[in-house]
């Protein structure tokens, strides 16, 4: 048997005009494209899929679109999308409940035609580099050819990020994440073969993030993760950790600006102690090409 070599076209326009000073710039276009799927892509995407899949790679036909973007001052930009797109064998995630799994602990990428109704919108305010507010929806309205459900791709999500810069010296970051309702694909019964969509509640996480910027070279972090401590599922049977925190320094080592084994060792020696009088798992990684990395989590 003979491989054949495939041959694809595809669209691409991008039309838009400047009605007035960038405030209001319609556009609209089409294109298209051929998406790779590959285990570092999938698994990016899933950190629970299984190391052997079936790879198909995805053919975006077209995508159409259209909206229309602007500033609504010096400091506010706005932008909002409106687009639909057709593609051949998109990805969906499903964990794989084979005899052969006994813990049922994997996920399979199974393929299917999809159209795709993607209607989005963003709203920034950037106040010189003191302040950046950046605000993202996404409304998903996905239609399989095969499928009963699309599993593990949720109805809609939004972000917004905030970032407060006080003389480079402290920075602080915050992020709010909301996602929509997901279907996965799960038995009827322990132990039976029929499968059944099962229903994921939608779920929200806040994240905060400190920086002290002691010099060029040297730069301390705290992290506050999934600050409501709640406990939701991105993916099926896979719940996130609750509220965490992890704190950790960072040297950026050059050959001008370099420590004293005493200096290092007595930093290195205090973190410790603070990681002591709290739960702790520790990790410590030394290049000394690049960087000298400490992490101290707290879980």
């Amino acid at each position: 048997m003979q491989n054949k070599t495939l041959f694809y076209f595809y669209p691409q326009l991008n039309v838009h005009y400047d009605i007035y000073e960038s405030m209001v710039i319609p556009y609209l276009g089409v294109t298209g494209g051929l998406i790779k799927n590959s285990f570092r892509s999938l698994s990016t995407e899933n950190m629970f899929v299984d190391t052997i899949l079936n790879y198909q790679n995805t053919n975006n036909k077209y995508n159409v679109f259209g909206g229309l973007r602007g500033n609504l001052s010096s400091k506010t930009s706005y932008n909002a999308k409106v687009s639909y797109s057709q593609l051949d064998n998109l990805h969906f995630f499903v964990l794989d409940y084979d005899t052969s799994h006994s813990q049922n602990n994997r996920f399979k990428v199974i393929y299917n035609n999809t159209s795709l109704l993607n209607v989005s919108g963003q709203l920034k305010y950037q106040l010189n580099e003191k302040l950046s507010l950046t605000g993202t929806g996404n409304y998903y309205l996905y239609k399989t050819k095969n499928l009963i459900r699309a599993y593990h791709k949720p109805d809609f999500d939004f972000t917004f990020s905030g970032i407060y810069n006080l003389k480079s010296k402290f920075i602080v970051r915050a992020d709010l994440f909301v996602m929509g309702n997901q279907w996965a694909l799960t038995p009827i019964s322990k132990g039976s073969a029929t499968l059944k969509p099962k229903l994921i509640n939608g779920w929200g996480d806040i994240n905060l993030e400190t920086e002290y910027r002691y010099s060029k070279m040297l730069s301390f972090f705290a992290r506050f993760n999934n600050i409501a401590n709640q406990r939701y599922y991105r993916w099926e049977q896979f719940p996130t950790h609750r509220f965490k925190i992890s704190y950790f320094f960072l040297y950026i080592y050059s050959k001008e600006n370099t420590w004293s084994a005493s200096t290092f060792l007595k930093l290195t020696s205090y973190l410790l102690v603070v990681n002591f009088l709290a739960p702790k798992v520790v990790a410590f990684t030394h290049s000394r090409i690049k960087k000298i990395n400490l992490l101290l989590m707290c879980v």
